[in-house]
């Protein structure tokens, strides 16, 4: 029994050095280069300036196009929408943007270049459904996946900056 139990353990050792060794390769054999996480970061930042556009001009194809199917936002109020309710909220038309605007964006690459994380702050303006002007600013975290050869952001979350007074 003894001896059964040391054989057991050492099998179990030996697997978990294999897979801690096999992912120790994978990670290194899937590091991109800086010219693949600059090209990486230039596309996910101009991704951003189209989310930008898409409330600016209330495009909803470009939102269509760019947030993958089971995608989920969080806003600084807390409420959580999905693709088909975001998109269903810019097409009623609730508020006309003159302003939409992201910037200080920073992106970190992970996956071996499927996987990006992008940083930034995002200012709004314009007039509410009531004609009421309206000035947002917010900082954001999107998480974007690299599917079928385009990137689509799966998940976002703002928090409110205050204004000055």
């Amino acid at each position: 029994m003894v001896h059964s139990q040391i054989i057991t353990r050492g099998l179990l050792s030996l697997s978990i050095a294999f897979a801690c060794g096999s992912v120790a390769l994978a990670q290194s054999a899937t590091a991109v280069t800086p010219a693949q996480q600059s090209a990486i970061e230039a596309g996910i930042k101009d991704l951003s300036s189209q989310w930008s556009t898409a409330y600016l001009k209330n495009d909803t194809s470009i939102l269509e196009r760019i947030w993958a199917p089971d995608f989920v936002y969080v806003e600084p109020s807390g409420h959580r929408f999905t693709k088909a309710e975001g998109i269903a909220a810019l097409k009623a038309g609730g508020e006309r943007h003159t302003v939409s605007e992201a910037s200080s964006i920073d992106v970190r690459v992970y996956g071996g270049g499927t996987v990006a994380v992008d940083i930034g702050d995002y200012k709004e303006g314009g007039k509410d459904k009531d004609g009421k002007p309206f000035e947002r600013a917010s900082r954001f975290t999107n998480v974007w996946v690299l599917k079928d050869g385009a990137w689509q952001c799966v998940s976002g979350h703002a928090s409110a900056i205050p204004t000055k007074p």
